[in-house]
This record gives structure tokens, C-alpha cells and sequence, in this order.
């Protein structure tokens, strides 16, 4: 395995995400102080910052056991790695930078990515459910009206 200096990644400057919480670094001073000695952890906790805070369904998500296995299983990594969200961070338990760069990065990007187009569709959904019961509404309102002021008292 090649040692890795920890350095921090480097953020995506496109702007085709939109809103969706994405991973911009990692945290060096959270990383643990034996990384390039002889005491090295086999695994450890990598902290990741966000790009901006997480909502409760983004979070519920993230830290679903479901999520951290089906990641691990998809770019190799072990079955301790857990996520768990603090703040702005993405705590990264039982990995290294090494299995960072070697796809887990791209597989939590990825995640992140697909989160963020579920909740994107969801929300559509409930902006055009929504905007239904707003025109049923206008409607109603209408037919209300119009059968008001049908009657007259003459």
C-alpha cells in the first residue's frame, strides 16, 4: 500500500450539482497524529467537511447502516466502515485516505449525488402535488362564487 501524505482534496468548481450537499475536504487537523509513523491505525476516522448543513432526511439517510454497507461493498472497504454526520462533517469511521483515494471518495460523491436527485424529485412531486390542489382550490372557489352570486333576493 502506498503511504499517503494527508492532504486536503481539492473541491469541484463546476456548478452542475446545483444544491446537493456534496464533500468539499478533508479535515487534516481532525485526522489522527500517528498517520506516517510507525503507530499508524490500520483503520481510523477521516473527517470530511460538507458543503453546507445537512437536513434531517439527508442525515437519516447518510447514517443508515444501509448506506455505509452497500458504499463498503461497492469500492471494497471493510465492514467497519460507519458514517455518521456531525455538524457540517462527514465522519468517516473505520477507513484510511488510502481507501479514500482509492474509489470510497467517489463512492460517497456518488451517493451524495443520487441523494440529492431523489430529493430533488421528491420535492418536484410535491411542488406539482401542490400546485394541483391550488388550481382544484381556485376552482372550487370559483364554482363557489359563481353559484353565490346566481342568487338573488327579489
Amino acid at each position: 500500500m502506498t503511504a499517503l501524505s494527508p492532504v486536503s482534496s481539492t473541491s469541484r468548481t463546476d456548478n452542475t450539482a446545483g444544491d446537493f450537499l456534496r464533500v468539499v475536504s478533508v479535515l487534516e487537523s481532525g485526522l489522527p497524529v500517528e498517520l506516517g509513523t510507525a503507530a499508524q491505525p490500520a483503520s481510523y476516522t477521516v473527517p470530511l467537511i460538507f458543503s453546507r448543513r445537512v437536513s434531517p432526511h439527508e442525515r437519516q439517510h447518510i447514517e443508515d447502516p444501509w448506506t455505509a454497507a452497500s458504499i463498503a461493498e461497492e469500492c471494497g472497504g471493510g465492514p467497519g466502515l460507519h458514517l455518521v454526520v456531525s455538524d457540517r462533517r462527514l465522519l468517516v469511521e473505520g477507513t484510511t485516505l488510502e481507501q479514500l483515494r482509492d474509489g470510497l471518495a467517489r463512492a460517497l460523491n456518488d451517493m451524495l449525488q443520487e441523494l440529492g436527485r431523489e430529493l430533488r424529485r421528491v420535492g418536484d412531486e410535491r411542488a406539482a402535488a401542490a400546485e394541483v390542489h391550488v388550481q382544484d382550490e381556485r376552482r372550487r372557489t370559483a364554482t363557489v362564487h359563481a353559484a353565490v352570486s346566481a342568487i338573488t333576493f327579489e
